[in-house]
């Protein structure tokens, strides 16, 4: 046994591990198995990172170090063979995403104990599941553990030496994958590892004896034996598809499906198209207060390779696996999207000062609580105009707001969200670049005779629709509360498209959350605040709706809700409703639109406005349910200015003398037209009217009437069939 190699260097007495670990005191174990248990001790031992031969020299001239170590410690003698094994194996083996051996102890007293170098995080296991750390590995660090595995791997497949025999570690799995102090990823545990004979020709071994991990095992080679390289890159599938939903192979939620662990369940997601569904929560809401992050989870370029290669990884036979330098590819393309997305959005801040002549204050076209926005023109791609905003200095609060907008801009795109441009984070300045609005904010337009009630609703449901969008669905993983919707932060662009914009506030939250979000210092414009998040504390979307409802009565009413009013009920939100319970909330719409606006389209909008400042959260509607009565109300208002000109002067009149009850006041006017257009039968059937499409009438009348009219000798003529002819008394309508 370990017969043939110089392992003199390498030898440590049981007596110096012995003292280092208080005798094996449970207070210095950090983990422990059936093998037996690990212990984590300060051990004077060889120092591996000298290169030099060691051949012909003196155990006692060799380099030593002392160090924190990890000590395993092998109980019984079936862990042998395993022992062994990695001791042999990781002789053989010096790289930098392969745990180090430093020494072992192996004595006539049944001591066998190795010794490696210190994985202070722990391994990749201890940041999955239920039980996981605290810490969140984020979607960069989590590619690169990647990598790093990758890379081992490619190592033991490829280029180690001992007689050019390569190595298959038979075990990959997230327990045996160690972290250092900077998050490198390590390979350990070679107990189990086979070597594989250069000169051998077939690239596959038959084993008899199946050895490795359930969940993790290559389905070819539990099931016929046949062992080669693709059985490490299937268990290394598993370890990516553990990775990217944050679970363990063997998660109950896996197994109580199948019995099989994750593999199954992800290759049916990803070829569903649905792994979504099972991506980790916490890499969609990473962030850190301390670091200007600038990455929200994967991006989907990112993630399509990533849950691509991941799944040809776990191809339930050996042939349609890749090989690991394909894989390494991959990965290193999805690392490579993840952060060109960060950078392709980075702008220098010398552009910015070009293009706004150094923060002119004559360019300032805004200002909020953290810095004014400036406008701004471009010459990338032409001549552009740009919105900046600019955050003032030593602004701590203001920071974290800047960073909040930032995350959400990059990740919610939507045409009823403000566009970002790009950021700029030099020389103490952070900079947001937004694409320009040339209308600039709502507030501007409200008490405007040139914004129509056709324009204006328009804006509310371009607002509404965006607010859906933030908000998700129930199939959505998590959703966006604005916490600050008003008529300021609504920009419009020339063609009056409403944009939501200023998200320095907004929380992203899991769109299932089961409780309210408790707010410590209530936050967002006065008048358009939910009344019930400032009373308990407590925020949900509801609140976002209270201020989208405060927003359709300041575009009703021609004036700010944030405008304390001479009324003892202040803000115009309170005032509405109060005036609605009088029967007088006519008297607060903006006199420049009250003639334009038709009876439906007024009690359509208003009813959907009031509920949403309803006082209880489950009474109001969702977004989704605003945009739907913001346009009908929309279609009553242009149903009425197209088609009411077209109908004859007294068609009400004509519609209460009508036996035909499907004619009624309430048909939209497009309706009314075709129903006159076809004909209309009066009182008692004695004359049906149509008309030309302009007001002038048609009367039919019976040919004895006709004659006696037009009392004169006539020609008969053959004439085609009237549409408008019927039998006496029919109604056409």
């Amino acid at each position: 046994m370990l017969q043939g190699k110089n392992l003199e260097h390498l030898k440590i007495p049981l007596n110096d591990i012995s003292q280092a670990t208080n005798d094996f005191d449970e207070a210095y174990c950090i983990g422990s198995g059936g093998f037996g248990k690990v212990y984590e001790a300060e051990l004077e031992h060889f120092d591996s990172s000298i290169s030099s031969s060691i051949e012909d020299v003196s155990k006692c001239d060799l380099p030593r170090k002392r160090s924190t170590v990890a000590i395993k410690r092998i109980h019984n003698q079936e862990g042998e063979q395993g022992f062994i094994a990695e001791i042999e194996t990781l002789t053989t083996c010096k790289h930098d995403n392969i745990i180090s051996l430093l020494g072992f102890c192996y004595e006539g007293n049944g001591a066998m104990i190795v010794v490696y170098e210190h994985a202070s995080k722990g391994s990749l296991e201890d940041y999955l599941g239920s039980n996981a750390k605290m810490t969140n590995l984020t979607w960069v660090q989590r590619l690169k553990i990647c990598l790093d595995i990758a890379h081992g791997l490619n190592y033991i497949h490829t280029n180690t030496d001992h007689n050019k025999q390569k190595i298959i570690h038979r075990d990959i799995k997230s327990a045996n994958i160690l972290l250092d102090d900077n998050w490198k990823a390590k390979i350990a545990d070679f107990g189990l590892s086979k070597f594989h004979p250069a000169d051998q020709e077939a690239s596959t071994l038959n084993i008899n004896t199946i050895a490795g991990t359930n969940m993790y095992l290559d389905p070819e080679y539990q099931e016929y034996g046949r062992l080669n390289k693709k059985s490490d890159i299937y268990s290394f599938g598993v370890v990516l598809f553990e990775i990217l939903t944050g679970r363990l192979a063997y998660d109950r939620i896996f197994t109580d499906v199948n019995g099989k662990g994750i593999a199954p369940i992800a290759r049916h997601h990803f070829e569903k198209g649905t792994l979504m569904e099972i991506v980790d929560q916490k890499i969609k809401e990473e962030t850190d207060e301390h670091v200007f992050s600038l990455t929200k989870g994967p991006n989907q370029e990112s993630l399509d390779v990533f849950s691509k290669i991941a799944f040809q990884c776990v191809a339930e036979t050996q042939a349609k696996r890749p090989t690991i330098e394909v894989v390494i590819d991959k990965l290193q393309k999805a690392l490579n999207f993840q952060e060109n997305h960060k950078d392709n959005l980075k702008l220098s801040l010398q552009n910015i000062k070009l293009a706004t002549q150094a923060f002119n204050q004559e360019n300032i076209i805004g200002h909020g609580g953290f810095g004014n926005v400036y406008k701004g023109v471009t010459q990338a791609q032409g001549h552009n105009v740009i919105a900046a905003k600019r955050l003032e200095r030593k602004s701590a609060e203001g920071e974290a707001e800047f960073m909040t907008e930032l995350e959400i801009l990059m990740e919610y795109k939507h045409e009823n969200v403000i566009g970002l441009v790009g950021y700029c984070d030099e020389e103490d300045e952070k900079i947001i670049v937004y694409k320009y609005a040339s209308r600039g904010s709502l507030d501007k337009y409200l008490s405007d005779d040139c914004l129509t009630w056709v324009m204006r609703l328009k804006i509310c449901i371009d607002v509404a629709i965006g607010l859906e969008f933030l908000h998700g669905t129930v199939s959505s993983p998590e959703m966006v509360i604005h916490r600050d919707i008003n008529s300021s932060n609504i920009l419009l662009l020339d063609d009056w498209k409403a944009k939501i914009s200023d998200f320095g506030l907004s929380l992203v939250c899991p769109t299932n959350q089961d409780v309210d979000y408790v707010i410590d210092n209530v936050r967002g414009t006065i008048g358009y605040r939910d009344p019930l998040c400032s009373k308990t504390g407590f925020l949900t979307k509801e609140s976002d709706i209270f201020s989208l409802g405060a927003v359709l009565f300041d575009i009703l009413c021609g004036k700010l809700s944030s405008k304390k009013l001479d009324d003892e009920y202040l803000y115009l939100p309170f005032l509405a409703k109060y005036h609605y319970h009088l029967g007088k909330l006519d008297k607060l719409v903006f006199e420049g639109i009250k003639e334009q606006i038709v009876p439906q389209s007024y009690i359509t909008f208003t009813r959907i406005a009031l509920q949403c400042l309803h006082h209880r959260r489950e009474r109001r509607p969702t977004a989704q349910e605003v945009v739907i009565q913001l346009k009908k109300a929309l279609e009553f208002q242009e149903d009425y200015e197209k088609w009411e000109h077209k109908l004859p002067a007294d068609y009400k009149d004509l519609i209460q003398m009508s036996k035909c009850p499907e004619i009624n006041s309430t048909k939209k006017k497009k309706e009314l037209y075709n129903i006159f257009s076809t004909g209309i039968l009066l009182q008692q059937g004695k004359v049906l009217l149509t008309f030309n499409g302009g007001r002038e009438r048609n009367e039919m009348v019976s040919a004895t009437m006709f004659s006696y009219i037009r009392s004169c000798p006539h020609e008969l003529k053959s004439l085609p069939e009237s549409r408008l002819f019927s039998p006496p008394d029919v109604k056409l309508c």
